[in-house]
């Protein structure tokens, strides 16, 4: 084929890529959208230049084979990402731990948390017990009191 062809080829398909896209769960307007079209295209142009025409193109390749092929394509695409995603968090975590272990070694004895938490109002007394007892708080209120507690903490013990 051509690549006049294949570029009406690609324009024609345009609609099975956002169906694709839309199927796993990205729309228009966010921020990997473009990146993952530009993706399908690009695979669907790779496997299109293989064929000597469009007929013969369409006859190896119905639209539901192509969707599928498309479709897990991007779903592996977004789970390597994820994973790599999650190495970075972990690296940033261990970092994190390394910063902020050293400030935590003048830290020694239990008189210095008591005279800390004496210090905290009733209602932030009230959230940290809930952070260290309740399990029924939701993950993101535990990240909002950890962020709160954490700024807290560096104040006291600057």
């Amino acid at each position: 084929m051509t690549n006049e062809e294949l570029d009406e080829l690609i324009q024609d398909y345009e609609g099975l890529f956002r169906k694709v896209l839309q199927r796993c769960g990205l729309f228009p307007g966010q921020a990997d959208f473009e990146d993952y079209l530009q993706e399908l295209r690009v695979l669907f142009y790779l496997r299109a230049k293989e064929y000597a025409s469009r007929g013969l193109f369409e006859m190896d390749n119905e639209v539901t084979y192509l969707f599928k092929f498309l479709l897990w394509r991007i779903v592996d695409q977004k789970r390597k990402k994820m994973i790599q995603i999650k190495e970075v968090e972990e690296e940033i975590l261990v970092n994190l731990q390394i910063q902020i272990e050293p400030k935590f070694e003048a830290v020694e004895t239990a008189t210095t948390f008591t005279a800390f938490y004496e210090r905290l109002t009733i209602k932030d007394r009230q959230k940290c017990q809930a952070l260290l007892e309740d399990e029924t708080i939701s993950r993101q209120q535990r990240s909002r009191y950890r962020a709160y507690f954490k700024k807290q903490f560096q104040n006291f013990f600057s």
